[in-house]
């Protein structure tokens, strides 16, 4: 099809897809010789979707020609059409374009701001940015905050120089702005640039301050950093402890560090507890188990974290140590740890726990036991069902029942009558969970118990159990002198058969 072809048809066509569907077909074609008929049509034409077709074609067929049109496109009421000349100029390059685009930033609500920004950039890294720089002082605000993005993208001398100007500009947003900017782009003889912003009043600016810092990697920064950790605002607390990780990455001494571990305010404490647990010092051991006496909750926690990324997989001889600490925290805390990573041999020296003469501890130590995947301390648990210390036999049926593996029913299933009421009834409990229990005789028996806790227990465990055999006898149970056990009762019978009561009837 020649043009005249082309043009016959196309001034006929009157449904818009159809002109796009010719300008697509006819593209390879086009040459400065038909320009003219294209950019009388885009003016005369009423649709968008055609207007950016002919943009998009003319700047493929033509670029070296098509500057005037793609321009004068920049203001098409039909964002596509707007967008496909933005584009169009950056990969072409034209220099005549620069004005027009800087002015489109003009817009605060400009839905294709980062295409025209890439524009600018192509067109600035051409060499001469001095236009770039004298329109700071012509546009309005919202160009003046995007200055300093286009001029770090940029990346050349004179763009590196007028990007450290904005940092002294009142509007805080140039000022971020410039200096995310100039993150990438400072070296460490510049860091008392962005050390000076660190007091900024504006909060953005000082996060990005603090993160161009580690980015710059200065020890300069360091002390001034040091004192942020104390800042309110969590997330600048947050941006400084990753900054100080990098710069403290290629030093030796923690030092600096430690002074701010010691100090008397409580947040920037805790800081230092972090920072060293993510340099994995292995230095700081000693102090954060010494933290775990602490009477502050978060501080306990953050050294225990600490200590785990500090160990790793292997336990520290002082965690070992701790053990045997005075403080309940330091035994418990160390034992939490030890159970999550120590070895076999490690592990057994928390079976000693169990006979801790601190409740708490012993739960911790049972919980940290129950969640190791080798269980083949089962055995050496078993020896404390027979200790004469009533708190080490209750603390070993706990871990036995959190354990809940067959070895664990085997050892339990002997004390369901024991004398101490607590065991009796724990054990009736968690029986109750196992889905192989056949006798249900021991449950049955102890709804008879002269107390009424075991009573409770004994009605659960057989509603949770689910044998019909158990319905008759737990109907019976229903008239208990305990409101509580009536209830329990009651719900168990209805567990085991919602029809219970019919059951029994009929049985009768």
């Amino acid at each position: 099809m020649g043009f005249q072809e082309f043009k016959d048809n196309y001034l006929k066509a009157a449904i818009p897809e159809n002109k796009v569907d010719m300008i697509n077909s006819f593209v390879k074609l086009i040459d400065k010789k038909n320009l003219s008929f294209f950019v009388t049509h885009y003016k005369n034409e009423s649709d968008g979707k055609v207007r950016a077709t002919i943009i998009k074609v003319i700047a493929i067929s033509v670029p070296e020609a098509s500057s005037p049109i793609l321009i004068e496109a920049l203001t098409d009421n039909f964002i596509e059409a707007r967008k496909a000349a933005v584009i169009a100029i950056g990969k072409i390059k034209i220099l005549s374009a620069l004005k027009p685009l800087l002015e489109m930033l003009s817009n605060p609500s400009l839905e294709i701001k980062d295409d025209v920004i890439k524009s600018i950039v192509n067109i600035g890294k051409l060499g001469d940015i001095s236009e770039i720089i004298n329109f700071f002082g012509k546009g309005n605000i919202y160009v003046r905050r995007s200055i300093p993005i286009i001029l770090g993208k940029i990346q050349c001398d004179d763009s590196t120089s007028y990007l450290k100007e904005l940092l002294h500009k009142n509007d805080s947003e140039v000022k971020r702005n410039a200096v995310q900017a100039l993150e990438k782009i400072l070296q460490v003889k510049d860091s008392r640039l962005i050390i000076n912003l660190l007091d900024d009043t504006d909060v953005e600016v000082k996060k990005a301050s603090i993160k161009a810092l580690g980015s710059i990697n200065s020890k300069r920064a360091i002390d001034p950093l040091l004192k942020i950790l104390k800042n309110k605002n969590e997330d600048v607390r947050r941006l400084s402890i990753q900054s100080l990780k990098r710069i403290f990455m290629n030093i030796n001494s923690y030092e600096k560090i430690y002074e701010v571990a010691n100090s008397k305010n409580m947040i920037e404490r805790r800081e230092a507890i972090k920072l060293l647990g993510l340099l994995e010092d292995k230095n700081s051991v000693d102090y954060m188990i010494n933290s775990f006496k602490s009477s502050d909750n978060k501080t306990r926690k953050l050294a225990y974290n600490s200590l785990l990324q500090i160990s790793k997989d292997s336990v520290p001889d002082q965690v070992l140590e701790g053990l045997k600490a005075k403080e309940w925290k330091i035994r418990s805390l160390c034992a939490k740890l030890t159970g999550r990573q120590g070895n076999e041999q490690q592990i057994s020296l928390l079976l000693n726990l169990l006979n801790d003469p601190d409740n708490r501890v012993r739960d911790i130590v049972i919980d940290a036991l129950s969640k190791i995947k080798n269980q083949t301390y089962v055995n050496k648990v078993k020896s404390f069902l027979n200790s004469s210390n009533w708190k080490s036999r209750r603390a070993a049926v706990k871990l036995l029942i959190k354990i809940g593996n067959e070895d664990s029913l085997d050892a339990l299933l002997p004390l369901i009558n024991d004398d101490d009421l607590f065991i009796k009834s724990w054990i009736a409990l968690a029986l109750g969970k196992f889905e192989n229990i056949s006798d249900i005789s021991p449950f049955i028996e102890m709804l008879e118990d002269s107390d009424s806790k075991i009573r409770v227990a004994a009605a659960r465990a057989l509603g949770q159990i689910g044998n019909n055999d158990a319905l008759e006898p737990l109907a019976k149970s229903l008239w208990d002198d305990d409101w509580a056990v009536r209830k329990e009762i009651e719900a168990a019978l209805n567990n085991i058969d919602s029809n219970w009561l019919k059951l029994i009837k009929s049985n009768d």
